[in-house]
């Protein structure tokens, strides 16, 4: 009797903010591509992004009730040891019952448990760091797992293993569009012809950027010829709409773009944070930005980002510590006004992209299940 072969199982742990989950996506979508009939598992928490992005990209989710540690309500992680063991064990009854080939990480507390557990019941795994500085479970982890993807060059030097350490970038999702920088304009009924800024924050938006956008709206105005889109996110939509009140021909408001890659298109500059998902997209684009980070991200990570860009000279970065009107305007008119300035801070930023980091990601996944095995 011929014995079936069966199906290859993936597991994918991380999630909680965008910057951690989309690269998973990107990449067991890649996965399915490449390897139809495998089965490709998520796991994450309720209360991250994934419980509600996961389901509607067609994947399974696995709740664990790992959750982050409260830096500043020190009482809320009374509990913390507890729901790390009942984690652990919600992770080993999903690895009994599935038998993954490869268990991926690609950050947030949420990988912790599954990477170990995995690691633990001999299964391959690969953690994705996103970020210059990597996070507090990848270098826990590090020392076990099979492989570490790095997406800087300065995150090297953090590792004690640098065998298993690979340089490879962050995917990101397809940024390709068919319209041209004047379509997509018209698009969102913008000047087709016209310098274009682009604003925007996280999913969430950013106040800082949008409260120094609107001081700094009426001067960019009468001494610039740009036109804006701006994504506000939820909370500052109608200060930012009364405030492009004064001219909205030039200024097209939205809480949120969820056609990014056509704003990309439309756009000759941005302002935004400095996410590592983010930097991936603005280097696939070539897009000049000003980086303003997040300062209150984990381990002050957007800053270091933005920073090892700027080292680079492939971009512009205002601290929050530093931010008000004057500076951001004089940094947004200073690329307005300099066209070979635009140039060369694009072709910079556009040598620090990793245009094949997803098919890359997704043959050390496949090379890794080769060279171990599973563990049915």
């Amino acid at each position: 009797m011929t014995r079936i072969k069966p199906q290859e199982v993936y597991f994918f742990a991380g999630g909680g903010t965008g910057g951690h989950l989309y690269p998973a996506l990107a990449v067991a979508h890649r996965l399915l591509e490449k390897q139809p009939d495998c089965d490709i598992h998520f796991i994450g928490t309720s209360r991250g992004l994934e419980a509600r992005v996961v389901p509607e990209q067609g994947f399974p989710l696995h709740l664990i009730s790992v959750r982050g540690f409260a830096r500043k309500r020190f009482w809320a992680n009374l509990l913390a040891p507890f729901r790390l063991l009942v984690s652990l064990a919600q992770c080993a009854r999903l690895v009994r019952k599935y038998r993954p080939s490869v268990a991926v990480g690609t950050g947030g507390y949420v990988s912790g448990p599954m990477i170990l557990v995995a690691h633990l019941f001999g299964a391959a795994t690969l953690i994705q760091e996103q970020n210059s500085y990597p996070g507090v479970t990848t270098r826990l982890l590090a020392r076990w797992v099979d492989q570490v993807h790095v997406a800087f060059a300065d995150t090297l030097k953090y590792f004690r293993h640098p065998d298993r350490v690979h340089l490879t970038g962050n995917p990101v999702r397809n940024l390709q569009v068919t319209e041209s920088p004047e379509q997509a304009r018209a698009h969102f009924q913008l000047h087709p012809d016209r310098l274009t800024l682009l604003v925007f924050g996280g999913s969430q938006g950013a106040h800082v950027i949008n409260t120094a956008m609107i001081k700094a709206l009426p001067m960019l105005l009468e001494q610039t010829p740009i036109q804006i889109l701006w994504a506000t996110g939820k909370w500052d939509l109608r200060e930012v709409t009364q405030a492009a009140a004064a001219d909205l021909r030039r200024v097209r408001v939205f809480e949120y773009l969820s056609e990014m890659p056509l704003a990309y298109r439309a756009a000759d500059l941005a302002v935004c944070r400095a996410g590592a998902l983010t930097l991936a997209e603005l280097a696939q684009c070539g897009l000049p930005a000003v980086l303003i980070p997040f300062a209150r991200a984990a381990a002050n990570h957007q800053e270091r980002n933005a920073l090892a860009l700027q080292k680079e000279q492939a971009a512009a970065v205002i601290l929050e510590k530093e931010l008000n009107e004057r500076i951001l305007l004089q940094e947004i008119m200073t690329l307005v006004h300099n066209a070979e300035a635009r140039s060369r801070i694009s072709q910079a930023i556009r040598g620090t992209a990793f245009p094949h980091a997803t098919d890359e990601l997704t043959q050390a996944i496949l090379m890794l299940r080769k060279q171990k095995g599973d563990i049915r």
